[in-house]
């Protein structure tokens, strides 16, 4: 399987498993964080392009965030992103 068929095949499993306007949200969270980081590795998007990002996905400085909570953000925005959303 290509890298970004990998990512794909998670957004696919992400609109199999849940419906509604949290789906993807909601797949995120029952994945192991291993996951979500074979997830931003195969990942289209660099992480660098994640990093630089306002918002939810930047962390900026002084801010105390996990690191298990930025990496979910981070794989919630490539699905998201793939989605078009």
């Amino acid at each position: 399987m290509s890298e970004e068929a990998y990512v794909w095949d998670h957004l696919r499993r992400a609109h199999d498993t849940f419906r509604g306007e949290h789906q993807l949200a909601e797949y995120v969270a029952q994945l192991e964080i291993g996951e979500c980081a074979r997830i931003l590795a195969r990942s289209p998007i660099p992480l660098s392009t994640l990093a630089d990002r306002r918002g939810e996905c930047r962390v900026e400085r002084g801010e105390r965030r996990g690191f298990e909570e930025v990496i979910r953000t981070w794989t919630l925005e490539v699905l998201s992103g793939l989605e078009g959303g």
